[in-house]
Protein backbone atom coordinates (compact mmCIF):
# COMPACT_ATOMS: atom_id res chain seq x y z
CA UNK A 1 0.00 0.00 0.00
CA UNK A 2 1.62 3.26 -1.10
CA UNK A 3 1.91 6.29 1.17
CA UNK A 4 -0.56 8.41 -0.81
CA UNK A 5 -3.26 5.77 -0.52
CA UNK A 6 -2.54 5.32 3.19
CA UNK A 7 -2.92 9.06 3.75
CA UNK A 8 -6.23 9.18 1.87
CA UNK A 9 -7.55 6.15 3.74
CA UNK A 10 -6.64 7.64 7.15
CA UNK A 11 -8.26 10.95 6.16
CA UNK A 12 -11.51 9.22 5.24
CA UNK A 13 -11.54 7.19 8.47
CA UNK A 14 -10.81 10.26 10.60
CA UNK A 15 -13.58 12.19 8.85
CA UNK A 16 -16.08 9.40 9.45
CA UNK A 17 -15.03 9.15 13.10
CA UNK A 18 -15.63 12.76 13.98
CA UNK A 19 -18.31 13.77 11.47
CA UNK A 20 -21.41 11.78 12.28
CA UNK A 21 -23.97 14.56 12.05
CA UNK A 22 -26.11 15.68 9.12
CA UNK A 23 -24.06 18.90 9.36
CA UNK A 24 -20.63 17.90 8.06
CA UNK A 25 -18.94 20.66 10.03
CA UNK A 26 -20.18 19.38 13.41
CA UNK A 27 -18.09 16.95 15.43
CA UNK A 28 -20.26 14.53 17.41
CA UNK A 29 -18.74 12.82 20.46
CA UNK A 30 -20.85 10.28 22.35
CA UNK A 31 -20.08 10.19 26.09
CA UNK A 32 -21.26 7.16 28.05
CA UNK A 33 -21.76 6.74 31.81
CA UNK A 34 -23.08 3.91 33.97
CA UNK A 35 -24.70 6.39 36.38
CA UNK A 36 -28.45 7.12 36.09
CA UNK A 37 -29.93 10.39 34.78
CA UNK A 38 -29.79 13.08 37.45
CA UNK A 39 -26.62 11.73 39.05
CA UNK A 40 -24.08 14.47 39.65
CA UNK A 41 -21.56 12.99 37.20
CA UNK A 42 -24.24 12.92 34.51
CA UNK A 43 -25.27 16.49 35.26
CA UNK A 44 -21.62 17.59 35.25
CA UNK A 45 -20.97 15.78 31.96
CA UNK A 46 -23.87 17.67 30.38
CA UNK A 47 -22.44 20.89 31.80
CA UNK A 48 -19.10 19.90 30.28
CA UNK A 49 -20.79 19.21 26.94
CA UNK A 50 -22.49 22.61 26.98
CA UNK A 51 -19.23 24.36 27.82
CA UNK A 52 -17.29 22.57 25.07
CA UNK A 53 -20.03 23.37 22.57
CA UNK A 54 -19.97 27.03 23.59
CA UNK A 55 -16.19 27.36 23.55
CA UNK A 56 -15.88 25.67 20.14
CA UNK A 57 -18.64 27.91 18.72
CA UNK A 58 -20.85 24.93 18.06
CA UNK A 59 -18.18 22.86 16.31
CA UNK A 60 -18.20 20.07 18.93
CA UNK A 61 -21.36 18.47 20.25
CA UNK A 62 -20.97 15.97 23.09
CA UNK A 63 -24.02 13.74 23.43
CA UNK A 64 -24.48 12.31 26.94
CA UNK A 65 -25.70 8.72 27.37
CA UNK A 66 -26.24 7.76 31.05
CA UNK A 67 -27.44 4.49 32.62
CA UNK A 68 -25.14 2.19 30.59
CA UNK A 69 -26.87 3.02 27.31
CA UNK A 70 -23.53 2.55 25.55
CA UNK A 71 -22.72 -0.59 27.57
CA UNK A 72 -21.42 -1.42 31.02
CA UNK A 73 -18.18 0.16 32.21
CA UNK A 74 -15.88 -2.56 30.89
CA UNK A 75 -17.75 -2.65 27.57
CA UNK A 76 -17.13 1.06 27.12
CA UNK A 77 -13.48 0.80 28.15
CA UNK A 78 -12.89 -2.00 25.67
CA UNK A 79 -14.62 0.18 23.09
CA UNK A 80 -12.30 3.09 23.90
CA UNK A 81 -9.34 0.79 23.40
CA UNK A 82 -10.67 -0.37 20.03
CA UNK A 83 -11.85 3.08 18.99
CA UNK A 84 -15.50 2.02 18.76
CA UNK A 85 -16.51 4.06 21.82
CA UNK A 86 -15.63 7.74 21.89
CA UNK A 87 -15.82 8.87 25.53
CA UNK A 88 -16.46 7.33 28.94
CA UNK A 89 -16.98 9.23 32.20
CA UNK A 90 -16.50 7.06 35.27
CA UNK A 91 -14.30 6.02 38.17
CA UNK A 92 -10.63 5.65 37.27
CA UNK A 93 -10.59 2.34 39.18
CA UNK A 94 -12.19 0.65 36.16
CA UNK A 95 -8.86 1.09 34.37
CA UNK A 96 -7.40 -1.50 36.75
CA UNK A 97 -8.50 -4.09 34.19
CA UNK A 98 -5.61 -2.85 32.03
CA UNK A 99 -3.19 -1.65 34.73
CA UNK A 100 -3.78 -2.95 38.26
CA UNK A 101 -2.28 0.19 39.83
CA UNK A 102 -5.48 2.03 38.96
CA UNK A 103 -7.30 -0.34 41.29
CA UNK A 104 -5.51 1.16 44.27
CA UNK A 105 -8.25 3.80 44.55
CA UNK A 106 -10.56 0.95 45.49
CA UNK A 107 -8.57 0.17 48.63
CA UNK A 108 -10.30 1.04 51.88
CA UNK A 109 -8.74 3.93 53.80
CA UNK A 110 -5.84 4.13 51.35
CA UNK A 111 -6.34 7.91 51.10
CA UNK A 112 -6.49 10.29 54.06
CA UNK A 113 -9.49 12.16 52.65
CA UNK A 114 -11.01 13.31 49.36
CA UNK A 115 -8.46 16.08 48.89
CA UNK A 116 -5.61 13.61 49.31
CA UNK A 117 -7.21 11.30 46.73
CA UNK A 118 -7.48 14.18 44.27
CA UNK A 119 -3.89 15.26 44.87
CA UNK A 120 -2.58 11.76 44.22
CA UNK A 121 -4.63 11.48 41.02
CA UNK A 122 -3.29 14.84 39.84
CA UNK A 123 0.27 14.00 40.91
CA UNK A 124 3.25 12.61 38.99
CA UNK A 125 2.63 8.90 39.58
CA UNK A 126 -0.94 8.91 38.24
CA UNK A 127 0.17 11.19 35.40
CA UNK A 128 2.74 8.56 34.41
CA UNK A 129 0.11 5.84 34.71
CA UNK A 130 -2.22 7.84 32.47
CA UNK A 131 0.49 8.29 29.85
CA UNK A 132 1.20 4.55 29.87
CA UNK A 133 -2.54 3.89 29.52
CA UNK A 134 -2.63 6.12 26.45
CA UNK A 135 0.41 4.50 24.86
CA UNK A 136 -0.46 0.86 25.59
CA UNK A 137 -4.26 0.86 25.40
CA UNK A 138 -5.29 3.87 23.34
CA UNK A 139 -7.26 5.43 26.22
CA UNK A 140 -6.52 9.08 27.01
CA UNK A 141 -7.44 10.52 30.39
CA UNK A 142 -8.54 14.11 29.88
CA UNK A 143 -8.97 14.60 33.62
CA UNK A 144 -9.02 12.61 36.87
CA UNK A 145 -10.25 15.13 39.43
CA UNK A 146 -14.02 14.94 39.70
CA UNK A 147 -14.53 13.80 43.32
CA UNK A 148 -16.84 10.85 43.87
CA UNK A 149 -17.39 11.40 47.58
CA UNK A 150 -16.60 9.28 50.62
CA UNK A 151 -18.21 5.85 50.41
CA UNK A 152 -20.38 4.68 53.31
CA UNK A 153 -22.35 1.52 53.98
CA UNK A 154 -26.09 1.23 53.78
CA UNK A 155 -26.97 -2.02 55.48
CA UNK A 156 -29.67 -4.36 56.67
CA UNK A 157 -27.53 -4.89 59.77
CA UNK A 158 -25.99 -2.44 62.22
CA UNK A 159 -22.24 -2.07 61.65
CA UNK A 160 -20.41 -0.49 64.57
CA UNK A 161 -17.21 -2.38 65.24
CA UNK A 162 -14.73 -3.55 62.61
CA UNK A 163 -15.54 -7.13 63.64
CA UNK A 164 -19.14 -6.58 62.49
CA UNK A 165 -17.84 -6.96 58.93
CA UNK A 166 -17.11 -10.63 59.51
CA UNK A 167 -19.27 -12.72 57.19
CA UNK A 168 -21.12 -9.63 55.90
CA UNK A 169 -22.44 -10.18 52.38
CA UNK A 170 -21.47 -6.83 50.91
CA UNK A 171 -22.01 -5.87 47.32
CA UNK A 172 -18.80 -4.84 45.57
CA UNK A 173 -17.97 -3.90 41.98
CA UNK A 174 -16.27 -6.59 39.95
CA UNK A 175 -12.83 -5.20 40.72
CA UNK A 176 -10.06 -7.22 42.34
CA UNK A 177 -9.10 -4.50 44.81
CA UNK A 178 -12.56 -4.23 46.37
CA UNK A 179 -12.93 -8.00 46.58
CA UNK A 180 -9.50 -8.48 48.18
CA UNK A 181 -10.03 -5.68 50.73
CA UNK A 182 -13.27 -7.07 52.08
CA UNK A 183 -12.21 -10.71 51.90
CA UNK A 184 -9.05 -10.05 53.91
CA UNK A 185 -11.18 -8.11 56.42
CA UNK A 186 -13.34 -11.22 56.93
CA UNK A 187 -16.40 -10.07 54.98
CA UNK A 188 -18.10 -11.95 52.15
CA UNK A 189 -17.70 -9.63 49.13
CA UNK A 190 -20.31 -10.29 46.46
CA UNK A 191 -19.76 -8.79 43.00
CA UNK A 192 -23.04 -7.52 41.56
CA UNK A 193 -23.59 -5.15 38.64
CA UNK A 194 -24.56 -1.66 39.75
CA UNK A 195 -27.90 -1.87 37.97
CA UNK A 196 -28.81 -5.04 39.92
CA UNK A 197 -27.66 -3.89 43.37
CA UNK A 198 -30.93 -2.34 44.59
CA UNK A 199 -32.86 -5.53 43.91
CA UNK A 200 -30.07 -7.64 45.38
CA UNK A 201 -30.18 -5.70 48.64
CA UNK A 202 -33.96 -5.63 48.69
CA UNK A 203 -34.17 -9.40 48.26
CA UNK A 204 -31.44 -10.17 50.78
CA UNK A 205 -28.93 -11.48 48.24
CA UNK A 206 -26.53 -9.09 49.96
CA UNK A 207 -26.67 -7.54 53.43
CA UNK A 208 -25.11 -4.23 52.51
CA UNK A 209 -23.71 -2.06 49.77
CA UNK A 210 -21.50 0.98 49.85
CA UNK A 211 -21.47 4.22 47.89
CA UNK A 212 -21.31 7.94 48.55
CA UNK A 213 -24.28 9.13 50.63
CA UNK A 214 -25.68 11.36 47.88
CA UNK A 215 -25.69 8.38 45.48
CA UNK A 216 -27.44 6.18 48.05
CA UNK A 217 -30.09 8.81 48.71
CA UNK A 218 -30.65 9.66 45.05
CA UNK A 219 -31.22 5.97 44.28
CA UNK A 220 -33.56 5.54 47.28
CA UNK A 221 -31.58 2.86 49.09
CA UNK A 222 -32.73 4.38 52.37
CA UNK A 223 -36.25 3.15 51.59
CA UNK A 224 -35.32 -0.55 51.77
CA UNK A 225 -32.79 -0.80 54.65
CA UNK A 226 -32.52 0.61 58.15
CA UNK A 227 -28.88 1.61 58.68
CA UNK A 228 -26.60 4.21 57.13
CA UNK A 229 -23.06 3.61 58.41
CA UNK A 230 -20.80 6.65 58.14
CA UNK A 231 -17.44 4.97 57.68
CA UNK A 232 -15.94 7.15 54.93
CA UNK A 233 -13.79 4.19 54.00
CA UNK A 234 -13.03 4.97 50.39
CA UNK A 235 -12.39 7.94 48.12
CA UNK A 236 -12.25 7.82 44.34
CA UNK A 237 -12.02 10.22 41.44
CA UNK A 238 -14.06 10.27 38.26
CA UNK A 239 -12.10 10.46 35.04
CA UNK A 240 -13.05 11.72 31.60
CA UNK A 241 -11.64 9.18 29.15
CA UNK A 242 -11.53 9.51 25.38
CA UNK A 243 -10.41 7.25 22.58
CA UNK A 244 -6.89 8.24 21.57
CA UNK A 245 -7.83 7.56 17.94
CA UNK A 246 -10.58 10.14 18.15
CA UNK A 247 -8.48 12.61 20.14
CA UNK A 248 -5.69 12.58 17.57
CA UNK A 249 -8.21 13.17 14.78
CA UNK A 250 -9.40 16.39 16.44
CA UNK A 251 -7.96 19.86 15.74
CA UNK A 252 -5.41 21.04 18.28
CA UNK A 253 -7.60 23.87 19.55
CA UNK A 254 -10.45 21.43 20.18
CA UNK A 255 -8.12 19.14 22.13
CA UNK A 256 -7.10 22.06 24.33
CA UNK A 257 -10.74 23.04 24.97
CA UNK A 258 -11.67 19.47 25.96
CA UNK A 259 -8.96 19.56 28.61
CA UNK A 260 -9.55 23.07 29.95
CA UNK A 261 -13.34 22.68 30.07
CA UNK A 262 -12.97 19.50 32.15
CA UNK A 263 -10.90 21.41 34.70
CA UNK A 264 -13.41 24.26 34.80
CA UNK A 265 -16.33 21.89 35.43
CA UNK A 266 -14.32 20.07 38.14
CA UNK A 267 -14.46 23.12 40.41
CA UNK A 268 -18.26 23.31 40.14
CA UNK A 269 -18.67 19.53 40.39
CA UNK A 270 -16.66 19.17 43.60
CA UNK A 271 -18.40 22.06 45.34
CA UNK A 272 -21.77 20.64 44.36
CA UNK A 273 -20.78 17.20 45.62
CA UNK A 274 -20.02 18.43 49.14
CA UNK A 275 -23.40 20.15 49.30
CA UNK A 276 -25.26 17.09 47.98
CA UNK A 277 -23.63 14.76 50.51
CA UNK A 278 -24.56 16.96 53.47
CA UNK A 279 -28.14 17.30 52.26
CA UNK A 280 -28.46 13.58 51.50
CA UNK A 281 -27.29 12.46 54.94
CA UNK A 282 -29.68 14.88 56.62
CA UNK A 283 -32.56 13.62 54.46
CA UNK A 284 -31.74 9.96 55.10
CA UNK A 285 -31.75 10.59 58.85
CA UNK A 286 -35.01 12.53 58.60
CA UNK A 287 -36.57 9.55 56.81
CA UNK A 288 -36.09 7.47 59.95
CA UNK A 289 -32.95 5.55 58.99
CA UNK A 290 -30.55 4.89 61.86
CA UNK A 291 -27.30 6.72 61.18
CA UNK A 292 -24.22 5.13 62.75
CA UNK A 293 -20.83 6.83 62.87
CA UNK A 294 -18.04 4.29 63.30
CA UNK A 295 -14.72 4.87 65.01
CA UNK A 296 -12.91 5.75 61.80
CA UNK A 297 -9.47 5.80 63.43
CA UNK A 298 -9.95 2.19 64.59
CA UNK A 299 -11.34 1.01 61.24
CA UNK A 300 -8.59 2.85 59.37
CA UNK A 301 -5.93 1.13 61.47
CA UNK A 302 -7.41 -2.30 60.78
CA UNK A 303 -7.59 -1.82 57.03
CA UNK A 304 -4.21 -0.12 56.74
CA UNK A 305 -2.58 -2.95 58.68
CA UNK A 306 -3.95 -5.29 56.00
CA UNK A 307 -2.96 -3.07 53.07
CA UNK A 308 0.44 -4.74 52.39
CA UNK A 309 -1.33 -8.09 52.02
CA UNK A 310 -3.90 -6.55 49.66
CA UNK A 311 -1.16 -4.82 47.68
CA UNK A 312 0.70 -8.09 47.23
CA UNK A 313 -2.44 -10.03 46.26
CA UNK A 314 -3.62 -7.44 43.71
CA UNK A 315 -0.12 -6.64 42.46
CA UNK A 316 0.27 -2.91 43.02
CA UNK A 317 3.68 -1.53 42.14
CA UNK A 318 5.95 -0.93 45.12
CA UNK A 319 6.57 2.67 44.02
CA UNK A 320 2.87 3.54 44.11
CA UNK A 321 2.17 1.64 47.35
CA UNK A 322 5.07 3.24 49.22
CA UNK A 323 4.29 6.70 47.83
CA UNK A 324 0.77 6.56 49.27
CA UNK A 325 1.77 4.96 52.58
CA UNK A 326 4.42 7.64 53.08
CA UNK A 327 1.60 10.24 53.04
CA UNK A 328 -0.67 8.50 55.53
CA UNK A 329 -1.78 10.61 58.48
Amino acid sequence: MNSVFQFLLFSVLAFELVSCSPKSDTIIIKAGLIDPPGHLDVVATQRYADLVNQQTNGLVKIEVYPASQLGFAMDMLQGLKLGTVEMFVGATTWLGAFDQDFWISGCLYVFNDQEHARQVHEGPIFTEMAEAMREKNGIRLISMNWDRGARNFISRKALVEFTDLKGLKVRVPEQKSWIANFKIAGANPTPIALAETFTGLQQGIVDATEQASNWLYFNKYHTIVDHLVISEHNYEETGIMISEKLYQALPGDVQAILVSAAQEVAVWHNQQLSQEIAEAEASIKAAGVTVISVNKAAWKKEFRNRFPKVAKEVGYSEALSHHIMDEWE
